[in-house]
């Protein structure tokens, strides 16, 4: 299938345009149905569902979401990982001297997933009349999945677009546009606020959990377990007391249920990621085969020392991964001797080819022998208990906070704990930094929780290539850490243009 970038006005109007418009517009591809067909064949059901999930990471010809650079942008723009100087596919959020013309961040390609929602919705409503109690719970799942990826959507670009919700004025703060339907008409919506958003956000999973449509566990789809996770990680990043209490029990609920368990050894923490069905992962987006892959542009082929090794840690975190050198965590860290990312670590001070410096979590299925075929991991179970820990931290619940952190650092090392006395929400987004490293969190770790990010090391440069002084040190006041609505939308999009986040 062909992927296609379309503007939030196509997203809006769902209607073919002159080349005028081209790189804003789209047409359909070539091989799409009509609407008014799809509506009417309960046959494109099921493709329509696999056609969401293909938006949701993209391919190599738009690779701007979960199939490259939403990821990407979530850790070189922290303080644990970095994009070689020149020439890699991260290099533009990692300086972070962007402009409102110069990138568009993953907005079309989000907004074009939420369209195939809204599509996948629009169908389901329709293929109600005259259907079976069996065809019925197949629209009803159908309904669930088009919910919840568009919450996962409308989530994804509140962290990229919008202010930190902790730090948002109770909500009154800009968030983004929302379009739940397909409209006829030439109405061009603004932003709504961010409590509006999270709003229909929390709404739109509270109804798919509660409807209880969605199987318990779903390789490759969304479960009633992915839902519940991802929610519970919606009201971690939402922050006042009641949401962490609510994302509290949710990540209870996806830990107690028994359906996921953590890997144990070194031998199994590595195919978390290349084993297909792994049951640390509660959901991720699988190529199931070379057809719908995102190939060399996508995230693994790009972080691979044999690959474009776009992206590796900095000296700090190399030391703060030093402080314990039998951390099983190792194992997915690779050095890059005898391979082609070796010359990037000759230029660097104080690196060697044998130091593990590049992440190896996506070296590709082990059936398939090629790092292009690995799945895209969206939410595991480690992830969970930590969410958990610092919820529960948050809250003043110590024990329960250090019984769910711990539980990640003895798998880490069996040797390890952290003492009562040691617990800090420092400690515990420390150890969600090594945990998932390389898997998209850091940056927005650091700006929900107003912490300041120090991508120079000791007041040294470390393994940092040239950066503006503003992205040496900034915490979430640093209005780049906001991303511009791209220009072209904002073009063509008076309402939008007067709503431009500050500082672009």
């Amino acid at each position: 299938m062909k992927r296609i970038i379309i503007g939030l006005m196509g997203t809006l109007s769902l209607i073919s345009v002159t080349s005028s418009c081209k790189g804003f517009f789209d047409t359909e591809p070539s091989n799409s149905v009509r609407t008014s067909t799809v509506l009417k064949e309960r046959t494109l059901l099921q493709p329509s569902i696999r056609g969401l999930y293909d938006g949701l990471q993209g391919g190599s010809s738009a690779p701007d979401y979960y199939a490259r650079t939403f990821i990407l942008m979530g850790d070189v723009r922290g303080d644990d990982m970095q994009s070689p100087p020149v020439g890699s596919r991260g290099n533009d959020y990692y300086k972070m001297d962007y402009t409102r013309s110069s990138i568009t961040g993953p907005w079309y390609k989000i907004y074009n997933t939420i369209r195939r929602a809204n599509r996948l919705l629009q169908m389901c409503e329709s293929l109600q009349q005259g259907a079976t109690s069996e065809q019925q719970k197949e629209i009803a799942n159908a309904k669930a999945q088009a919910q919840a990826v568009r919450a996962l959507c409308y989530f994804d670009l509140c962290r990229s677009y919008a202010v930190p919700y902790p730090y948002s004025n109770n909500g009154s703060a800009l968030g983004v546009p929302i379009v739940k339907g397909i409209s006829e008409s030439d109405a061009i919506p603004g932003r709504s606020t961010l409590k509006e958003c999270y709003d229909f956000i929390i709404k739109e999973l509270t109804e798919v959990i509660s409807s209880n449509t969605l199987q318990s566990s779903n390789y490759g789809y969304m479960s009633q377990s992915a839902a519940k996770a991802l929610l519970g990680r919606i009201y971690l990043y939402k922050g006042d007391e009641e949401s962490n209490a609510k994302a509290l029990q949710l990540a209870q609920e996806v830990i107690n249920s028994g359906l996921y368990e953590l890997a144990n050894d070194a031998t199994a923490y590595k195919q978390i990621w290349s084993e297909p069905r792994s049951k640390e992962m509660i959901f991720s987006i699988v190529n199931f085969d070379t057809k719908d892959w995102s190939g060399g542009e996508g995230l693994a082929y790009v972080l691979h020392v044999n690959g474009y090794y776009n992206a590796f840690i900095t000296r700090k975190f190399y030391d703060e991964m030093m402080e314990d050198p039998n951390d099983i965590r190792w194992n997915v860290l690779w050095e890059s001797k005898g391979t082609k990312a070796e010359g990037v670590v000759k230029n660097l001070p104080d690196a060697a080819p044998t130091m593990k410096m590049f992440i190896g979590k996506y070296p590709g299925k082990a059936t398939m022998n090629d790092m292009r075929t690995n799945d895209v991991p969206v939410i595991r179970l480690a992830e969970v208990y930590l969410n958990a820990a610092e919820a529960a931290f948050k809250l003043g619940n110590k024990q329960t906070a250090l019984q769910y952190l711990n539980v990640i650092v003895k798998r880490a090392n069996p040797q390890n704990s952290v003492a009562e006395s040691d617990l800090t929400l420092e400690r515990i987004l420390k150890e969600r930094a090594k945990e998932l490293v390389g898997e998209g969190h850091r940056f927005y770790d650091l700006m929900r929780n107003g912490l300041k990010c120090e991508r120079f090391y000791k007041g040294s440069p470390g393994w940092h290539g040239a950066l503006i002084p503003e992205a040496q040190s900034f915490d979430h006041t640093y209005f780049r850490t906001i991303l511009p609505i791209p220009e072209t939308e904002t073009n063509v999009n008076p309402t939008l243009k007067s709503q431009q986040n500050p500082g672009y």
